[in-house]
């Protein structure tokens, strides 16, 4: 029996590539939609003329879920506090398979439990066991991809990569594992056609594109763009502070921007460990030089 699914916060730098990767399979799915509030549903119109639909309501409405079997959560950063809420209102609506917005790193590691960019992720999984508990038809898979390729040496981490400038937080030697965005998001969509593990109501995909220290990936982007990087290695400690004195001001989004500064780049905690399950599928991921070939140069 195919399934449908529903996508919520499909406007994001992660929405627009999903959606195309559910467009190119439309076919296997009964029905593939996004939900939207009425004011943003003007930007999905090209996404239906190719087959997708759109629930106009609220993601805290149990209506909105209906008829439905497998959400995706692509709560950005500032909402994802809200997931927990919207999980009851799935589950209220018939949804028996949730996605939650992670596509990250295995937060059941200890030494990110306490950490602020990934809390409200952690709260969403313990809640998504709890479900599971008082639900037992209810199951939820886990996107374990490491970091986004592409962010990786971007801005976000500290890299400029037009004017060939590094300044990111943390150390030279520290790992990371990275899969492009658009292995990711066909990933995702195949992963709803894989077979449930039988007993199970939690399912980790766990899958990466390449793994590297920072130092390689500089590296790699020097031997690609040829030219040579000025880097420097700050001091985690001062991002940390800037993140506090945001938290204390109230400035949320500046608390998470800096959280990621010092979190999420040269810090050794954005790993995929094994064992992987990237042989379940039948693509092989991009590396993370092929990557940079395709986004900066285009080859």
């Amino acid at each position: 029996m195919s399934l449908s699914v529903l996508v919520v916060g499909a406007s994001g730098s992660v929405g627009e590539p999903l959606m195309k990767e559910f467009q190119r399979q439309r076919s296997r799915f009964r029905r593939v939609a996004i939900l939207s509030i009425p004011s943003k549903a003007h930007k999905f119109s090209p996404a239906q003329t190719n087959g997708i639909d759109l629930v106009l309501g609220s993601f805290l409405d149990f209506k909105s879920y209906e008829g439905f079997d497998v959400v995706i959560s692509l709560a950005g950063s500032t909402l994802q506090r809200m997931q927990p809420a919207m999980i009851e209102a799935a589950v209220a609506g018939g949804v028996r398979h949730f996605y939650p917005s992670e596509f990250g790193i295995d937060f059941d590691r200890a030494d990110v439990q306490q950490l602020r960019f990934f809390r409200d992720r952690i709260v969403t999984r313990d809640h998504l066991a709890a479900t599971a508990k008082a639900h037992p038809d209810f199951r939820y898979t886990l996107m374990v991809v490491g970091q986004f390729s592409q962010w990786a040496y971007s801005k976000v981490c500290g890299v400029d990569v037009e004017n060939h400038v590094v300044q990111a937080y943390g150390y030279p030697d520290a790992e990371i594992s990275v899969t492009a965005l658009e292995d990711i998001v066909r990933y995702t969509v195949e992963s709803i056609l894989l077979p449930f593990p039988a007993g199970q109501e939690r399912r980790d995909i766990r899958v990466r594109g390449d793994h590297v220290t920072w130092k390689q990936l500089i590296a790699l982007l020097e031997e690609v763009q040829g030219v040579k990087y000025q880097v420097t290695y700050l001091d985690p400690k001062e991002a940390a502070r800037e993140q506090e004195a945001a938290r204390q001001r109230g400035d949320e989004a500046d608390e998470l921007k800096w959280a990621a500064r010092w979190q999420v780049g040269p810090s050794g905690l954005v790993t995929v460990a094994e064992p992987l399950d990237n042989d379940k599928f039948e693509f092989t991921a991009e590396t993370l030089k092929e990557t940079m070939q395709r986004s900066l140069t285009g080859n």
